[in-house]
């Protein structure tokens, strides 16, 4: 997508209004190579995979962009990722964050007030509802419960990598990483 397209498809959004937005992208070529796990929407098949639609666009850039690059290490996202132009990525990162927030609401109740209690360390970067201000950083409200709970699991272990994250995990444990994820999967998100 050229610079002017997307310049004109931002003025029209603000013409339009946000919840409009999903009438204004066109659907991504690429789009394709997305659909069997992360749906058409940005709603996930998988609870082990995240939602995508409502997602910060810079946010999903960069990750694709981390995929594509082997910097963040996923054998079936590094492989899709790898073929994926810059304009496939503005292009799906434009389609997905314009989709339809969906809330998961997938984590196990009796840990929603656990996770609610161990939220205070995420609020700083991912705001009170899990809607953070910088846009790349994620959303965390109403993503899938186990998703995060991975998440969280592989910043613990090295796997993925944040110099922020490494120190807000160090001390979480299994169960507070479930109690986290159901807490965060409940919270809707109000775009």
């Amino acid at each position: 997508m050229n610079k002017h397209l997307g310049w004109l498809l931002s003025v029209l959004t603000l013409l339009i209004g946000p919840g409009m937005t999903a009438f204004v992208y066109a659907e991504p070529a690429a789009l394709a190579t997305c659909i069997s796990c992360h749906g058409k929407s940005g709603q996930s098949v998988n609870p082990q995979w995240p939602n995508l639609g409502g997602q910060h666009e810079t946010y999903i850039a960069i990750q694709l962009r981390a995929f594509r690059s082997g910097e963040r290490q996923n054998a079936v996202m590094n492989g899709i990722a790898s073929g994926l132009t810059d304009a496939d990525i503005v292009e799906l990162s434009a389609w997905f964050s314009s989709q339809s927030h969906v809330t998961a609401a997938n984590g196990k109740a009796e840990l929603v007030e656990q996770g609610r209690n161990r939220a205070g360390y995420c609020h700083a970067c991912h705001g009170m509802q899990g809607q953070p201000v910088a846009d790349e950083w994620p959303v965390l409200a109403g993503q899938n419960a186990s998703y995060i709970a991975k998440q969280l699991a592989a910043f613990k272990s090295g796997a993925r990598y944040h110099p922020l994250m490494a120190n807000v995990v160090r001390d979480l444990d299994r169960p507070a990483m479930m109690a986290l994820g159901a807490y965060y999967s409940q919270v809707p998100n109000y775009d």
